[in-house]
C-alpha cells in the first residue's frame, strides 16, 4: 500500500497523481492523502484514484499563508508550540487513514506538516519518497533552521536533473538521491495552451503580447519581508516603464497562489504611464500569452524557458540574482535600481538557443518518462518492505 500525502493540490498534485496512476496500473493499493485544508485549498475530486481529505476545511484563504507564521523570539516559540500541538491532531488523523501503509510519498520533508510526518515514518521505520517540488537552492530559511529540504530521511530523493542531484548529495546519502525527471512537466506543450493565452490577451485587451513579471513567495523564503517585495514590484514596474512604453506593450504580473492579489494590484494602480495587469488565471496560459518573463526565485523560470520565452531575473537586496538562472547564461540580469536596459533587451529578443535549452535539460531530466521513473522507485522501496 502506497499513501502520497499532498497540501497543495496543484504543483504537488500534478507531480503526484501521474505516479500514482502508474503503480495502480501495474496492481498497487494507491491512494492521495490530502491536507489540502490546511492550506486554504479544497480537496479535488479525482474518479480514477482514491483520494481521501483528511481535515475538514479551517480556512478559505491560501494567500494567508503555508506556515503558522514565521519570525523569532518569544512569537517563534509560541508557533513552535502551536505547530507541534495542531501535529498531535492532524498526525493523529494521517496515521489512521494510513494505517497499513508500506510506503508513503511526500512533496516536501523540511516544511510544516511534513516534517513532523517525515520524523514521525522515521520513528516507525515507514519508507517515504520525497518527490522534489521545484527547483533547489539554499534558502535563508533552510539555513537559519539548520534543516535543509532533502535531509528528511526519505529512502528515494526523486530529483528532477543532474542539477538538484548536485545539490541533494550534499544534504542526503548518496545513494537516496535518484535523477527521476519530474512527472509534472511529463505532458507540458505550449501548443495546447495558445487558444488559452490567446483568449487571455483578448480579455486584457492587449494587442500584443506583454512582459510576464512572474512572482513568488520570497518572503516566506527568507528573502525579505512582504513589504520589501512589494516595494520591489513597486521600483521594477516603475523602472521598466519607459522600456515597456517604448516597445509599446504591457506588464502582465502572474501571482503565487499564496499572494496578496489586492496589494499587488494596488501597486500597479500608482504606476503612472504603464500598463499593469494582476491576473489569477492559471500559469500556462498566462505563459502562452507573453512575450518574455521577469522571475525572482522560482520554478517558473524553468517553465518559461519550456515556452520558448526569453528571460530576465530580477535581483533581490542582499541576495543578488538568486537561483543559476543568470550564472549559467540562460536569463538576462536586471536590477531594481535600473531595470529598463535588461528589460529592454528581453523585449527585443525572440525564443531560446540551445545553450538554454540545454540548461533545461540539465534541470528537467527524462521528460516524458519521469512518471514512470518515479514509480520504479516507489515499487522498489515496496519490494525491500513487503
Amino acid at each position: 500500500m502506497v499513501r502520497f500525502v499532498f497540501t497543495n493540490p496543484r504543483h504537488h498534485l500534478d507531480s503526484m497523481l501521474p505516479v500514482a496512476r502508474q503503480l495502480q496500473g501495474r496492481g498497487h493499493d494507491v491512494s492521495l492523502v490530502s491536507l489540502a485544508e490546511l492550506r486554504g485549498f479544497r480537496t479535488p475530486e479525482i474518479p480514477d484514484v482514491d483520494v481521501v481529505q483528511a481535515l475538514p476545511a479551517w480556512r478559505s484563504d491560501p494567500s494567508v499563508g503555508s506556515e503558522l507564521g514565521t519570525g523569532s523570539g518569544r512569537g517563534k516559540h509560541a508557533r513552535s508550540l502551536a505547530k507541534r500541538a495542531m501535529w498531535r491532531a492532524v498526525g493523529a488523523r494521517v496515521r489512521w487513514l494510513c494505517r497499513g501503509s508500506v510506503a508513503y510519498a511526500v512533496p516536501n520533508d523540511t516544511a510544516w506538516p511534513y516534517d513532523a510526518l517525515c520524523a514521525s515514518l522515521k520513528r516507525r521505520g515507514r519508507p517515504f519518497a520525497l518527490l522534489q517540488e521545484g527547483i533547489r537552492f539554499p534558502l535563508p530559511t533552510e539555513q537559519r533552521q539548520g534543516s535543509p529540504y532533502g535531509s528528511g530521511g526519505a529512502m528515494a530523493v526523486c530529483a528532477w536533473g543532474e542539477a538538484s542531484a548536485e545539490h541533494f548529495r550534499t544534504v542526503a546519502p548518496a545513494w537516496s538521491v535518484k535523477i527521476t525527471g519530474t512527472p509534472r512537466f511529463d505532458r507540458v506543450d505550449p501548443a495546447d495552451h495558445a487558444a488559452e493565452g490567446q483568449a487571455l490577451l483578448e480579455r486584457l485587451g492587449l494587442a500584443r503580447k506583454p512582459l510576464l513579471f512572474l512572482s513568488n513567495t520570497i518572503d516566506d523564503q527568507g528573502f525579505c519581508t512582504t513589504r520589501d517585495k512589494m516595494d520591489l514590484f513597486r521600483r521594477f514596474c516603475e523602472g521598466a516603464a519607459p522600456a515597456l512604453q517604448q516597445a509599446d506593450r504591457a506588464l502582465v504580473a502572474k501571482l503565487h497562489p499564496r499572494e496578496d492579489v489586492a496589494a499587488f494590484r494596488s501597486v500597479a494602480a500608482e504606476i503612472d504611464g504603464l500598463d499593469v495587469h494582476v491576473v489569477t488565471d492559471g500559469l500556462y496560459p498566462v505563459l502562452a500569452a507573453g512575450h518574455a518573463a521577469v522571475v525572482l526565485a522560482s520554478t517558473v523560470g524553468l517553465e518559461a524557458l519550456m515556452f520558448g520565452m526569453p528571460l530576465g531575473v530580477l535581483a533581490i537586496p542582499g541576495h543578488g540574482h538568486v537561483f543559476e538562472y543568470v550564472q549559467r547564461g540562460a536569463a538576462i540580469p536586471l536590477t531594481p535600481e535600473d531595470p529598463a536596459e535588461g528589460v529592454g533587451r528581453l523585449l527585443e529578443t525572440s525564443g531560446t538557443d540551445a545553450a538554454t535549452q540545454a540548461f533545461v535539460h540539465r534541470h528537467i531530466a527524462h521528460r516524458g518518462q519521469a512518471a514512470a521513473r518515479v514509480a520504479d522507485n516507489i515499487a522498489a522501496m515496496l519490494e525491500m518492505n513487503p
